[in-house]
């Protein structure tokens, strides 16, 4: 069995903005648990994205800056920044077409924002001047580890993610200083942080749309629950 591809949104980043990149995490997990990544510019323009996306097996989404507020009707908070509008359209094109296709889709942090906005949610566009915590939910903040646990988060009984990570309580690391506020119709809730900040959603009844506001592809060569993350992903886009 050949193994699948796996599509990735790659926005231009870097000094001058003159190279396209992804982190490479998100590259290393895919390939250590079986998937082939298939890195797709934000700019091509839609029919050459439909075709990328047609010959993918499943999608990855994965972290950076924030998604433009005016894309779920709100108006942009001082401390939002890092807009990528190509990124957004890119990304919200896609994630549509993927839940209506059924083909499986991963959210890793920016990539659990994305996904919910352009589904309908809504956003928090700055944890530390809208919501009370005491949680270090920005390692960029005081130079954290990539791989250090800051919080933990707890996992809805019965959920995907329990299944995926085999606990209901994990050790997560942190890197955002946005969320999701309200989920988008056919979402659930499947992890929260203590102080209540959504880390985690799922589609029940479809192939596999999971999102996670932590970073796996930082952990996963020291944890085996955060490889099974993309085990679980790469192995729903097989079938």
């Amino acid at each position: 069995m050949s193994k699948p591809l796996i599509l990735i949104p790659t926005p231009v980043q870097g000094e001058q903005h003159r190279s396209f990149s992804m982190g490479k995490g998100y590259i290393e997990s895919l390939i250590a648990a079986g998937g082939v990544p298939l890195l797709v510019p934000v700019t091509v323009d839609e029919l050459e994205l439909r075709a990328l996306y047609e010959s993918a097996s499943g999608v990855l989404l994965a972290g950076g800056g924030d998604v433009d507020p005016a894309e779920y009707g709100e108006e942009k908070h001082e401390k939002t920044g890092n807009i990528d509008r190509d990124r957004d359209h890119a990304e919200f094109l896609i994630s549509r077409w993927a839940v209506a296709d059924d083909k499986p889709i991963f959210g890793i942090c920016r990539g659990i924002q994305s996904l919910n906005a352009a589904l309908g949610g809504t956003l928090v566009q700055d944890i530390p001047s809208q919501w009370s915590t005491a949680l270090r939910h920005n390692g960029h903040y005081d130079n954290a580890a990539r791989d250090e646990v800051l919080h933990e988060v707890s996992i809805e009984s019965g959920s995907r993610i329990e299944a995926i990570m085999e606990n209901r309580t994990v050790g997560v690391n942190s890197f955002h200083h946005q969320a999701v506020e309200r989920p988008a119709d056919g979402f659930v809730i499947t992890s929260r942080a203590t102080d209540g900040v959504i880390e985690g959603m799922e589609m029940p009844g479809k192939r596999f749309v999971v999102s996670v506001q932590w970073h796996p592809e930082e952990m996963s060569r020291i944890r085996a629950d955060m490889l099974n993350l993309f085990v679980k992903f790469v192995s729903a886009c097989t079938v």
